[in-house]
């Protein structure tokens, strides 16, 4: 997972990202970062393997927006799939078992937080019937705005 991240950001985020921000998000970040997340078994992390390697994964949690109820909206923080497997249906795959699981939990919405001027992010995520929804930020420790998106679960 950790280099999934770590590839995936090299390619996404240039540009977008400082590059000081990104020359930090290294292996061994990542690899502590994400050691300590699947460490919570209550909020599991999605893998897809591929010829027995992880390509794929997709983080989910109860929201971290006090705006929202935690009981009921959910949201992704990461969803990455390494930058050479892209379009291949990964992502769509992946998002199909989060939302499975958060209705089986009875929530009602998930949201995500996605880099402004990550165009391609933010047109497979309305792809995938995510709409903005007027929440705007900043990603954590930069001046790089983000921008929120929903999704209604049926």
């Amino acid at each position: 997972m950790a280099r999934i991240h770590v590839e995936s950001w090299n390619v996404a985020y240039r540009g977008i990202m400082p590059d000081d921000v990104i020359a930090r998000t290294d292996l061994a970040y990542r690899t502590a970062f994400w050691t300590e997340r699947i460490a919570d078994r209550e909020w599991p992390v999605f893998l897809i393997e591929e010829d027995g390697e992880t390509v794929a994964f997709c983080q989910m949690i109860p929201t971290r927006d006090p705006e929202d109820d935690r009981t009921r909206v959910g949201q992704i923080p990461s969803l990455h799939v390494l930058p050479h497997l892209r379009r291949r249906g990964y992502g769509r795959l992946l998002l199909d078992e989060v939302f499975a699981e958060f209705r089986r939990r009875d929530f009602t919405d998930v949201t995500l937080w996605v880099l402004e001027e990550n165009r391609k992010a933010r047109q497979f995520y309305e792809r995938m019937g995510f709409k903005a929804d007027g929440g705007a930020g900043t990603y954590p420790k930069t001046s790089v705005a983000e921008v929120r998106y929903r999704i209604r679960l049926l």
